[in-house]
């Protein structure tokens, strides 16, 4: 028989270890008010991965239920999800949920207050997402998760950005030493795809790595090297 989930006095940090098969475990940081997005998935799929989801996001309501074993059931998932999204938080966020009748109130509860839907909260997630910048030597996965996930949360507002906007403002976002690929990238004929313009980033990235450094410097290395190879085959050496 396999332990049963223990709670580490050395990680505090951590919400549980989560068991819902021998062989399947979750560990999640506890939700201190920060970073609610990514926080929010993570616990989807933790709910999602012990089938209790649809009890969580309203999908399945006590009303569908229509016989009393049904009912008993979606109470005690309820309960069991109320339960997880409750112990994966810090004892600061706990008013917020603390008087929430089932596991669906408690999730509308973080919605509401972490993806408020105001105008407000539209303008200040807009001029974050236009206004975020590249600066040489900053890891480029780093920063097109960053536009990502400001992108995903405007869209939980209900202010959603087209792939066009996403495009344009990464390309208009990134370091100087990159305008040789947007140059590049813009006199194609077809258009512009997050996935083509992302790829073609982190290929560029990964090559200025291997020749030895990122930023300006590493791009007029890679140039250079580039230059001289040119150079040496039109004079015959090798």
């Amino acid at each position: 028989m396999s332990p049963s989930p223990v709670f580490p006095a050395q990680d505090p940090d951590y919400a549980f270890a989560m068991d819902a098969t021998p062989t399947a475990t979750a560990r999640i940081n506890k939700f201190n008010g920060t970073n609610f997005h990514t926080w929010k998935f993570k616990m989807q799929m933790v709910l999602e991965e012990r089938e209790l989801w649809e009890v969580t996001s309203g999908e399945v309501k006590l009303e569908h239920c229509t016989t009393t074993a049904d009912q008993a059931t979606f109470k005690r998932k309820s309960r069991k999800a109320l339960a997880i999204i409750c112990l994966a938080m810090e004892d600061s966020q706990l008013p917020l949920v603390r008087s929430a009748k089932d596991a669906h109130d408690a999730w509308s509860r973080l919605e509401g207050h972490f993806e408020k839907k105001s105008l407000a909260n539209k303008l200040f997630l807009r001029r974050r997402f236009f206004t975020t910048m590249m600066d040489e030597g900053d890891d480029v996965l780093e920063h097109i998760n960053k536009l990502k996930t400001l992108a995903e949360q405007l869209d939980a507002v209900g202010a959603p950005v087209s792939e066009d906007d996403l495009v344009i403002t990464l390309l208009g976002s990134l370091s100087e030493s990159y305008q040789f690929l947007i140059t590049a990238l813009e006199s194609r004929a077809d258009s512009l795809s997050w996935e083509l313009v992302t790829s073609r980033l982190l290929h560029e990235d990964m090559k200025r790595k291997e020749q030895g450094g990122g930023g300006v410097d590493g791009a007029a290395h890679g140039q250079g090297q580039a230059f001289m190879t040119r150079d040496n085959k039109r004079k015959g050496r090798p």
